[in-house]
């Protein structure tokens, strides 16, 4: 019978741990991510999320763009996922920074699935999607 006892006391010490590492990681993730513009496509469905995630006292920022349903909360989930879409720094300050740590950034809706994203040549780039979902990507390092 004791030992009945203690599984549940042991069970409830893990998950408690576990959701505090997950709301942790989540809130920092979330503090150090601002969203910076939210581009809606033409038809209303998608948004493309251009944000600035800090990195901490060690990394520098990273703006990124993530691609997601036309709706509040998968917009807010964007802030503590990966950006899913393209990620760019600053190259060791070869790009200038914005007041929010951003990098000059613009995105353009061609279509109601085409995506243009212009962004500084001399920019560091990360992750850079061609597609996502049924939305092309198109890139051009010019500004």
């Amino acid at each position: 019978m004791s030992n009945l006892m203690k599984l549940p006391q042991w069970f409830f010490v893990v998950v408690l741990c576990a959701l505090l590492i997950v709301g942790g990681c989540s809130a920092y993730l979330s503090r150090g991510t601002r969203v910076i513009g939210d581009f809606v496509s033409p038809d209303g469905t998608h948004d493309a999320v251009l944000m600035v995630r800090n990195g901490g006292a060690l990394t520098g920022y990273s703006t990124g763009i993530s691609l997601v349903s036309h709706n509040p909360l998968t917009r807010q989930m964007a802030l503590i996922k990966l950006m899913n879409l393209f990620v760019i720094d600053d190259n060791d300050g070869a790009v200038r920074l914005g007041v929010h740590g951003q990098i000059e950034v613009k995105i353009i809706w061609l279509s109601n699935s085409q995506l243009l994203v212009e962004y500084p040549a001399k920019a560091r780039v990360y992750k850079q999607e061609t597609s996502y979902q049924s939305t092309t990507v198109r890139y051009a390092a010019s500004l």
